[in-house]
């Protein structure tokens, strides 16, 4: 069916054109015409979410995995401002949503109508573009003349105006759908359409009435940037840093030729998505235990590169990011069309030409009286030896949690991982399988992981495996209040009762004020959420315990599996303490 409101029947008959595929539609009444337009055409998968901040972030995950924007409907009122994490969450992270927010008319807001709010450009600078259609003015024509604040037709206006006026309006109003659509497709960011309906919003027929222009999709390649490379060539101490990327970016070929010279440092993270032996994939297990030792200024300098290139979006580890600050001798070059951010106050060149174009054109200076990567290698092999040493005589808490898990998590399963210390946690371990790994890294927040991952579960090839703290799934419970989550979705949660990675940060009081205020300490557990969700559900406490729960815990099912990991926030922030200083005692080591 096909609403006979003009401008939503153009919208569907556009966004069809466009090859969208996807709508996350939530409840309400003025956004009627188009969620029945949608979702009684075949062309669309319709998913109805009813919490809008996890809808927005379902989408999220979504289009995270597709590539491909992703529609969000939602009725008029305060329910898009619910949206509003997930927007800004999509913004940081260039990931593609178009946000319709249905609307009243124009001459209806501000005048104590009910359930309006003013919608136009709400997002204001966490999105792309924003635009408003023009109401059809055939729709409800006597209604709109009896308002005093409209100006979209005259009081006397005849029937052959009305019908010229509308004209104009289709075509401005198709003019804006292909801006917003197109922009959306362009820079892989969130778009937002305010679109006003007058009553009734539920007339529909069988076929459409209007007719659209022929076109097709517009692809969008790369612009290439004449690069002059011998200007970067000179450098002789490389650093490349990878941020959150997606999958199959890089080149086989390019990842040969980063390891194929040893004054060139690659650094990567979970969330990069590219492994190789001789990367770097533990950070702040590398810098962070530097910072204790007397000589520290002497070992920084001795890693400080030349050359910076970046390459992906955000970078989790706050270490790399002080310790880049602090080099003031280093040039900042980033690859690719995303955002190039000055993270490290070194006024970045953005050179918008693909990693493996670039690298196959670069030529990395080879200087003998000089081993940058071996500098680099010497402390990861001490770190790595004494994080080894260290795992086997912890008590039970997060960071042994951890080192359980990743040995136990299988191959060919996609990791949702959860902000705050579970990604922190995650980057201290090398994972057994090249597990692909996702977390929303835009924003950083913890309002939306579930839901995220929810969403990526839906689309994904692969199982999908969602690791949180207990603060973050209780956040986004609602993320499981759906008809969506399938039998071989996993959840593994660590409760340590509350915030705990705040204990471990610089001037935390071990104190009743900041338990409840910073920490925020709690004594949830998710049995009975599991309960009402249809999970299968277990809690383990002790090392031996979690061992035999992970043993079966990814095993084939006919219900998705919580696993609930209950840890002690005291022991696990001095465990992580400690293991930093001992790693550190590893520099003194010959």
């Amino acid at each position: 069916m096909f609403p006979v409101i003009p401008s939503a029947q153009t919208l569907i008959l556009f966004l069809e054109k466009y090859e969208i595929t996807d709508v996350v539609i939530s409840p309400g009444s003025r956004n009627a015409p188009l969620a029945i337009g949608f979702a009684s055409n075949k062309s669309f998968n319709c998913y109805s979410i009813i919490d809008e901040r996890s809808a927005g972030f379902f989408a999220v995950g979504i289009a995270q995995q597709k590539q491909n924007p992703v529609v969000l409907l939602c009725t008029s009122g305060s329910a898009v401002l619910n949206y509003y994490p997930a927007v800004s969450e999509a913004y940081y992270s260039e990931i593609p949503l178009i946000v319709l927010s249905a609307d009243r008319p124009q001459y209806k807001i501000d005048i104590g109508d009910g359930q309006t709010i003013n919608q136009s450009k709400v997002f204001e600078k966490n999105i792309l573009y924003s635009d408003n259609l023009v109401q059809d003015v055939t729709h409800q024509s006597n209604e709109i003349l009896k308002s005093n604040k409209q100006s979209l037709l005259k009081k006397k206006s005849n029937l052959n105006f009305i019908r010229n006026a509308q004209k104009k309006i289709q075509t401005k109003n198709q003019e804006i759908i292909k801006k917003i659509v197109s922009n959306c497709l362009r820079y892989n960011k969130p778009v937002h359409l305010n679109i006003p309906f007058e009553e009734p919003l539920y007339d529909f027929i069988e076929k459409p009435n209007i007719k659209i222009p022929d076109f097709k999709r517009p692809r969008f390649d790369i612009v290439k940037e004449k690069v002059n490379y011998e200007s970067f060539q000179k450098n002789s101490k490389v650093l490349v840093l990878i941020g959150c990327l997606k999958p199959g970016l890089i080149s086989p070929k390019t990842v040969e030729s980063l390891v194929g010279t040893k004054n060139v440092v690659v650094l990567t993270e979970t969330t990069s998505n590219i492994h190789h032996d001789r990367f770097f994939e533990n950070i702040d297990k590398i810098i962070a235990p530097v910072e204790h030792l007397e000589n520290k200024n002497e070992i920084f300098k001795s890693l400080v590169p030349e050359l910076l290139i970046t390459i992906g979006g955000m970078v989790t580890s706050k270490k790399i990011k002080n310790f880049l600050r602090n080099s003031t001798k280093t040039k900042h070059i980033h690859l690719g069309d995303e955002k190039a951010n000055d993270t490290y106050f070194k006024n970045v060149l953005p050179l918008n030409v693909e990693p493996n174009e670039f690298f196959s054109n670069f030529s990395f200076v080879e200087n003998k009286s000089l081993n940058y990567y071996d500098v680099w290698d010497k402390i990861q092999s001490k770190r790595e030896v004494a994080h080894k040493k260290f795992i086997q005589n912890i008590p039970f808490s997060d960071l042994l949690a951890y080192s359980y898990i990743v040995d136990f998590i299988p191959k060919n399963i996609q990791i949702q991982a959860a902000n705050s210390s579970t990604i922190r946690y995650l980057q201290l371990f090398k994972m057994k399988h090249e597990n692909l790994m996702y977390c929303n890294r835009g924003t950083s927040g913890i309002d939306g992981s579930t839901s995220t991952a929810v969403g990526a579960s839906v689309v994904s090839s692969e199982p999908v495996l969602l690791i949180t703290g207990d603060l973050s799934f209780f956040y986004d419970s609602n993320g499981l209040w759906n008809d969506y989550v399938n039998a071989s979705f996993r959840i593994i949660i660590i409760n340590n009762g509350g915030g705990g990675i705040f204990r471990i940060l610089p001037g935390f009081q071990n104190n009743n004020l900041y338990s409840k205020y910073i920490e925020t300490s709690q004594n949830l557990k998710a049995k009975q959420l599991a309960k009402l969700h249809g999970f299968k559900y277990q809690n383990r406490k002790t090392k031996f315990g979690l061992k035999l729960a992970l043993r079966n815990f990814f095993k084939p099912s006919n219900k998705p599996k919580i696993l609930e990991i209950s840890t002690n926030s005291e022991t696990s922030s001095e465990t992580l303490k400690s293991y930093f200083k001992f790693l550190s005692k590893s520099e003194l080591q010959r």
